[in-house]
């Protein structure tokens, strides 16, 4: 068996071996079976080549026909390589098991706005941003510009009629590259994650400028999700509502994700933002920073959908 054909999430790949984890059946980690041992030096060799190249401690590689996350973990005796499997093809809103309520709104035509997507590290968030990207495209034409460090789900090349682009740019170079996004005209901006001040506040100037920028970001819910772009956008300027007000006229949907079960499949917590109807007052609360609203309008939101799936907006 080829390692391309087992089944594993992250290889941790350092000079006295390698450890898997992710395997099904097994407690993380096992270590890596002998049989690997000639294409783990192979790939060792490519993660070191990347990374002479260009010194970056994170960077993408390709092994087998298979894509690979790798980030540089330097430990004490060891210089460790940390591979995470990528999908050889970006999967469409439809094959997520996802609500097919959220996919109708996810695919609202003309939708404009940030769409933020939260969760933990590992939890599929770049899976479910790339697959709002290749819906939209399939569906809606258009055009998809990626910014990313690196670059991780295939999405370069034609999606039905639209086409996407994906860029790779340095570690704090997002906020100039979305700023030169902006200026291509894109009905998509999709930023791989939003981590400094810059950064935020550029994706929130698009979002209020007809473009539909998707981001991820690290959050344990949907209200600190939102806190969070609040908090980077903001600074030290805490005090101000100006920040708060560009999020709440900006802010299209937020979704939080989490993996459970074996297999894993997403578990979503829900945010969506009708700028005809906001009834919950979801803007006003992120307008005031009542962050500990937020929760309430997520919860309300699921009800609505359970209860009367046909005005689940």
């Amino acid at each position: 068996m080829l390692l391309k054909d087992y089944a594993l999430k992250d290889i941790y790949l350092g000079k006295a071996g390698a450890l898997f984890t992710g395997v099904p059946g097994t407690n993380d980690p096992i270590p890596a079976p002998a049989v690997y041992e000639k294409e783990l030096s192979e790939i060792r060799e490519l993660c070191m080549n990347a990374f002479n190249k260009d010194s970056k401690d994170e960077f993408s590689i390709r092994h087998a026909e298979i894509a690979y996350r790798v980030a540089l973990l330097q430990s004490l005796e060891d210089t460790v390589f940390v591979l995470r499997r990528m999908p050889n093809v970006a999967l469409n809103l439809s094959q997520i098991d996802i609500h097919p309520n959220y996919i109708e709104l996810l695919m609202t035509k003309g939708l404009t706005g940030l769409i933020i997507v939260a969760g933990a590290y590992g939890q599929g968030k770049t899976t479910t941003a790339s697959a709002i990207i290749k819906s939209r495209l399939n569906e809606q034409g258009g055009v998809a510009i990626t910014i990313e460090d690196p670059p991780e789900m295939p999405l370069e090349g034609p999606h039905g009629e639209g086409f996407c682009y994906q860029t790779w740019v340095d570690q704090g170079g997002f906020a100039n590259a979305c700023r030169k996004a902006a200026r291509w005209a894109p009905s998509i901006i999709f930023l791989g994650e939003v981590r400094d001040q810059e950064t935020a506040l550029e994706a929130l100037k698009a979002s209020i400028n007809g473009r539909l920028v998707i981001c991820t970001t690290h959050a344990d819910s949907v209200a600190t999700a939102i806190e969070r772009i609040y908090s980077l956008a903001s600074g030290s300027n805490s005090g101000s509502e100006d920040y708060s007000s560009l999020l709440a006229n900006g802010l299209a949907c937020v979704i939080h994700q989490e993996l459970i079960g074996e297999p894993k499949a997403p578990k979503l917590n829900f945010l969506w933002i009708n700028s005809e109807s906001d009834d919950s007052g979801i803007r006003n609360n992120i307008r005031l920073r009542k962050w500990e609203q937020i929760e309430n309008a997520v919860q309300f939101q699921k009800n609505k959908m359970l209860f009367n799936p046909s005005k689940a907006n």
